[in-house]
């Protein structure tokens, strides 16, 4: 009785039926023929969120090849490991047969189509497809190898005519239409255009991710990671109907350049007949960070769960090695990563940075990194004039103590220098540049805010703030947190901040 091995393959997730039902036609099949299945092959890649990558046959590219004689080439081939290893099966004499749906679905190229009837032949092995498109008996009858090299290469010549004709209509209808594929993310086929003239229409609540996704990114310091841990938390749905938002798949969604109202022709980007999402020059600043060759692209894995987590530095290397978080949730310590010749608690060094870093931005919040004004505003000319008004504003409140102002008199001149002031300020307050902590330019407790925010909006904010270096400690078994191992330098001064040598 042959051992076979079942080959499946996925071409199109969109349209196929699940792999599940068409296994077990393959295996009722087999019963019939009174054949013992070893394994179903499944030559189908996935992509990191679990989607199918279609499975082509036509997509070739260089690779090294044995065949079945042990001969190794380098050739054009489709990459199939899972056809590849039917073969291995075949020659190896683990199986003598094979089971597929069609013969296209199994030898679709001419050059695979030899491999397979060469492994076929030398082993004297069974083939069949539910169709009946392919049949080898005992290695096969002339006959049989025959039709089976006629009907590849038919479904070659196919093929290719398929590439030509779409080829030709992008080209036809560039720049009047959506080229086809899945739908990017912000946008929904506009299905009651013209045909061959499709054109893409807004989703407003996917919009607005992808504004806060990019405002994330460019103007707040948090990365790929952490937006797409967000997204995942905030059960946040992609194109595909799930939640499984990666760093990788985030930065696929906002760089594509359908978002900016862009489609790419020949590798050129030229204007596309549907309305954009995010400004060009916005994109463009995107693409460029997400694309930087020295961004750290260690984005797998999740988000550090401690404040300050490769971030602070190591104080006995010096060499700007960061710490890391080790140990149990209710007994993390920061250590170095080159060695355990550092060792602080966790929750008490962050309690720390936050102290200081929060009593800073309240004393210095309406100040700090403050974006400069555009060149076009006399800043000189604003700031003396504010200058002015509050020494008049001092002036009218003696006048008043002394009598020499009644209340009327007062309340008319301290609001007229109060709108003035705001006006100044509003000007003073225009740049071209983002503001890199909008949250703190409001007035509020500073401690909520803070507790407020998300720990990457944090760990981001410290990053732009300070440096931290973890430095060994003098104190020793019981005696507690030494603030003095924490040393924190603001990056615009050069200060240490410490609260204990300034009131808060």
């Amino acid at each position: 009785m042959p051992t076979c091995d079942l080959y499946l393959r996925l071409s199109d997730a969109r349209i196929e039926e699940a792999f599940e039902g068409r296994e077990k036609n393959l295996r009722e099949f087999a019963t019939r023929l009174q054949w013992t299945v070893h394994r179903v092959v499944i030559e189908n890649d996935v992509y990191p969120d679990g989607r199918p990558k279609p499975a082509s046959a036509f997509k070739r590219r260089r690779i090294k090849v044995t065949t079945a004689s042990g001969r190794v080439k380098t050739e054009l081939r489709t990459v199939r490991p899972g056809f590849r290893s039917v073969l291995d099966d075949l020659t190896s004499g683990i199986v003598n047969a094979v089971i597929a749906e069609d013969l296209d679905r199994l030898i679709r190229q001419p050059r695979d189509g030899e491999d397979f009837l060469d492994a076929v032949e030398m082993t004297s092995a069974n083939a069949r497809s539910l169709s009946g498109s392919l049949r080898l008996t005992d290695g096969g009858t002339s006959d049989e190898r025959f039709m089976a090299r006629i009907m590849a290469a038919t479904a070659t010549k196919s093929s290719e005519d398929t590439a030509r004709r779409v080829a030709d209509a992008r080209e036809r209808f560039n720049g009047t239409s959506y080229q086809g594929g899945p739908r990017p993310f912000g946008y929904v086929h506009a299905r009651e255009t013209e045909k061959y003239r499709r054109t893409l229409m807004i989703v407003p609540d996917e919009a607005d991710i992808l504004h806060e996704a990019t405002d994330a990114i460019l103007d707040k310091g948090l990365s790929l990671r952490a937006v797409s841990g967000d997204l995942r938390e905030r059960g946040v749905l992609n194109t595909h109907g799930n939640t499984h938002w990666t760093s990788q798949s985030l930065k696929h969604v906002l760089t594509k350049p359908a978002i900016a109202g862009l489609m790419t022709h020949k590798g050129t980007l030229k204007d596309a007949p549907w309305d954009e999402i995010l400004d060009r020059d916005v994109w463009e600043r995107l693409c460029a960070k997400l694309n930087d060759p020295a961004r750290r692209t260690s984005e797998i894995g999740t988000e550090p769960k401690w404040l300050a987590s490769n971030i602070a530095r190591c104080g006995v290397c010096n060499n700007g090695t960061t710490v890391r978080a080790t140990g149990r949730r209710d007994a993390t310590f920061y250590t170095c990563r080159e060695g355990y010749h550092l060792k602080r608690r966790a929750r008490y060094v962050d309690a720390w940075i936050e102290r200081n870093v929060t009593a800073y931005i309240s004393e210095h919040g309406m100040d700090i990194l403050k974006p400069e004004p555009r060149k076009e505003i006399d800043t000189s000319t604003l700031r003396a004039e504010a200058k002015r008004l509050r020494e008049r504003k001092a002036t009218q409140i003696r006048m008043h103590a002394l009598g020499e102002l009644d209340d009327a008199d007062l309340g008319i001149g301290l609001r007229a220098i109060r709108d003035r002031l705001a006006v100044i300020d509003a000007q003073l307050a225009q740049s071209d540049q983002p503001d890199p902590i909008p949250e703190f330019r409001r007035h509020g407790p500073t401690r909520e805010i803070w507790r407020s925010l998300s720990l990457a909006r944090k760990r981001a904010i410290i990053r732009m703030l300070a440096d931290i270096t973890i430095l060994p400690s003098g104190t020793r078994g019981r005696a507690g947190f030494d603030p003095d191992a924490v040393r924190i330098v603001l990056k615009e001064t050069g200060d240490i901040l410490d609260v204990r040598q300034w009131p808060v």
